[in-house]
């Protein structure tokens, strides 16, 4: 009989961390799953620690060389026997009732294809480190809006629908960001959500494959940006592309306010013509980071009349603290900001 969720867990030199791994998933409160190892050529001795182990719910499956996070994911492909997939990389750790929460919130919500949960941030020993909170937005709409700007998951904490991820074809070469660019591909057929809770400890450590792969992943994100504005039939210009991507990395420096107003502009009207977003909540979205742009590039006397611009602008987005923020920062100003 199959069981309802595969537990995906990819391991590649993961020794140190994934007895504690695999305990956290053996210890859950639903226990109607299979555990999906897949060894990615690992040298030390990550088999050895697996093997350990003799729970029948385990299985062990070994790539014949080491061949990647995308080539290992998609093996969920044609071995996954749950209804579910959820994820969990092999130095996190699963907190005890995170397979039964998310299992009964999609069996709850079957129009959702994908959802996952906040996480706590532990150090390579285990340890809480401080500001350790990864709350992610919650809320169908929402999410989406945000997914266009930022990945919304804590990879980690994720499960979906093993149809939809056969359906898709899986994960394609986009590593060390291939679990953004699925969210966004799942995102554009199907609803999404997380739950307001906390479902993982995300151990954070120099071997993280985002902080070793910085660059690659940078280069992958752009192009995540062209595709997205591809398919809100946006002409992707490198400039625009770019600017897009600074606000993923929070970075305003590069870019001028008429760069993140031509960017704002062009995705409104696109979102009028496609109505993929709620067009009222979407263009209130635009406007809130249109307003927080103003305020870090510190536009100071232009701040107002930046804030007030026709393209973007309605009395009803505003909110009075906003209005105050802007109005404190347009009377620091001694001259007005040239663009």
């Amino acid at each position: 009989m199959a069981p309802k969720i595969t537990v995906f867990m990819a391991a590649y030199n993961a020794a140190n961390y994934i007895s504690e791994s695999i305990r956290s998933i053996l210890d859950q409160t639903l226990g109607d799953f299979e555990l999906l190892i897949v060894n990615d050529g690992s040298t030390d001795h990550t088999v050895d620690v697996i093997n350990t182990f003799k729970d029948p719910r385990i299985r062990l499956i070994q790539n014949d060389k080491n061949r990647g996070l995308v080539y290992t994911r998609n093996v969920a492909l044609t071995e996954a026997r749950g209804s579910y997939v959820a994820i969990l990389d092999s130095d996190d750790i699963a907190i005890h009732d995170r397979l039964e929460a998310q299992y009964n919130f999609l069996q709850e919500h079957p129009e959702i294809a994908l959802c996952g949960g906040h996480g706590i941030v532990i150090d390579k020993n285990g340890a809480q480190v401080k500001d350790n909170r990864l709350i992610v937005p919650v809320g169908a709409d929402k999410i989406k809006m945000t997914l266009l700007f930022l990945n919304t998951y804590v990879n980690s904490t994720v499960m979906f629908k093993t149809s939809v991820l056969k359906e898709l074809n899986g994960y394609r070469d986009y590593a060390p960001a291939e679990d953004y660019e699925l969210f966004t591909r799942i995102s554009d057929k199907y609803p999404i959500d997380n739950l307001d809770k906390i479902l993982v400890k995300y151990r954070d450590h120099d071997s993280n494959t985002s902080v070793v792969q910085s660059e690659t992943a940078k280069l992958k994100v752009i192009e995540i940006k062209k595709n997205q504005l591809e398919n809100l039939n946006i002409i992707p210009d490198q400039r625009l592309i770019h600017t897009f991507y600074s606000i993923l990395t929070w970075n305003f420096n590069l870019f001028k306010f008429a760069d993140y107003l031509n960017l704002f502009t062009q995705l409104k009207i696109a979102n009028q013509n496609l109505n993929k977003y709620p067009i009222i909540a979407f263009e209130k979205f635009l406007f809130n980071y249109w307003f927080e742009i103003i305020f870090i590039k510190k536009a100071k006397m232009n701040a107002i009349s930046l804030l007030l611009n026709t393209n973007l602008f309605k009395w009803s987005y505003l909110s009075a603290r906003q209005f105050r923020k802007v109005f404190k920062l347009s009377i620091k100003g001694f001259g007005r900001i040239k663009e």
